[in-house]
């Protein structure tokens, strides 16, 4: 099968959508089908990749595109807009895979072409308008939500990366198909210590430090402020917790070392650039703890599953955006406040019962409800979901007679 994905994002980088994105068109190659990509002119070369990547042609004005809704991307989606209809225009697919608000790009242009359209849902658009606080405006959340309803109604099939998202599509459009596909990343090779301890060296940490590790994006949604927060609650009972988070740009740094400042932090506190994901397994192999604030949104962060694969103990904010995918078997579950959070990771560090219950618990869970069967299993339902549906035979029969009739060939209906 050939495939199209359109991804309305900085296509290749190692966060969020594009990395979701990257990881479902790995996917659908190793099972043989054939990915290009359409996206955005920004972000890097996707590692080992072997479909093409089409990028956007037209007046961008911007070399760069922030995480969220904003004006720039809606820009950015006309343009895009514009490419897809030319690119079907030039060459022949039998899928049109969709990323996002793409899914809205990919219903208007799909049934001129008559490609069956696949939403890869990552949250609730009307939600993101919120979440991001791009518009309070109801009207402008109102007309989010049309454009919501307008690409689920014309999928063959939806794609939710999460229980939440499947249940906000559902809610919007109650008579959805819809496939769970949960966001598993890997790492690649897992590190050796003497990696881990290569790097705490080289970020100036002791061998006595207890380190307190977040990765991902700096972007506000990630409520790293709450983490910050928690550094002197952590620091006043334990002197030798240290706080790594990596993954922000220069602008995001700068907010939060202002605000460590402020909150008497900044000692026990590293803020890192986005490293390569090829990295990941030594800042995981160097830390003690890992840590994800977030409270808001039904998308839970794609580094849980790195998380509880780590043989470390996860601490995360007791919210709907971790709860969907982590229990209390598996991780240590907070109150959504600085002292919360704050404690989570005291206990994470200094009970070292609890520490290993978690640990064995997200390896059994890993193993147990989250395996690489269950996910080809989800893979199978998604493709059979793009099957037209059979055509019974007395359906058939009078199809027969009205072309004999003169009648155009009737399209397959798919329920």
């Amino acid at each position: 099968m050939r495939v199209l994905m359109l991804v309305p994002q900085a296509f290749y980088s190692a966060r969020g959508t594009p990395l979701s994105a990257y990881h479902r068109a790995q996917d659908l190659a190793a099972m043989g089908h054939r990915v290009d990509v359409l996206t955005y002119p920004v972000g890097a070369p996707p590692p080992d990749f072997e479909g093409q990547v089409f990028r956007s042609g037209g007046p961008h004005f911007a070399s760069h595109i922030s995480q969220g809704p904003s004006y720039r991307k809606i820009w950015f989606d006309l343009l895009l807009l514009g490419s897809l209809l030319r690119r079907l225009s030039r060459d022949r697919y039998d899928m049109l895979y969709a990323h996002e608000e793409g899914a809205f790009l990919a219903a208007l242009v799909g049934p001129l072409f008559r490609i069956p359209i696949v939403y890869d849902m990552h949250s609730s658009l009307p939600l993101q308008i919120r979440d991001w606080s791009f518009s309070d405006r109801e009207w402008v959340v109102g007309v989010f939500r049309w454009i919501e309803r307008f690409a689920l109604r014309r999928a063959r099939a939806v794609v939710a990366i999460s229980p939440g998202v499947a249940e906000a599509a559902r809610r919007a459009v109650p008579d959805l198909r819809v496939v769970t596909l949960l966001n598993r990343f890997t790492l690649g090779a897992e590190a050796r210590p003497e990696d881990g301890r290569a790097l705490r060296r080289e970020l100036g940490l002791r061998d006595e430090d207890r380190v307190i590790l977040y990765t991902g994006s700096f972007v506000p949604l990630q409520a790293l402020d709450l983490l910050v927060r928690a550094v002197p609650f952590v620091t006043a009972r334990l002197p030798a917790a240290k706080f790594v988070c990596v993954g922000g740009n220069a602008e995001e740094i700068q907010d939060l070392s202002r605000l460590s400042r402020e909150v008497g932090a900044e000692a026990d506190l590293l803020l890192l650039p986005m490293r390569p994901q090829s990295d990941m397994p030594a800042f995981m192999a160097a830390c003690d703890v890992l840590v994800s604030p977030r409270v808001r949104g039904i998308n839970p962060p794609g580094k849980l599953f790195s998380y509880l694969n780590s043989g470390r103990p996860v601490v995360a904010t007791n919210s709907m955006v971790h709860t969907q995918l982590l229990d209390p078997r598996c991780a240590i579950l907070t109150p959504p406040d600085p002292e919360g959070l704050a404690g989570g990771i005291l206990t994470a560090l200094l009970d070292d019962a609890r520490r290993e219950e978690v640990v064995r618990g997200a390896t059994e869970i890993l193993r147990s409800e989250y395996s690489d069967e269950r996910r080809q299993t989800a893979y199978r339902e998604l493709l059979a979901l793009l099957e037209p549906a059979p055509v019974s035979r007395g359906r058939h029969d009078r199809a027969r007679r009205g072309r004999g009739r003169g009648a155009p060939h009737p399209e397959k209906v798919v329920h």
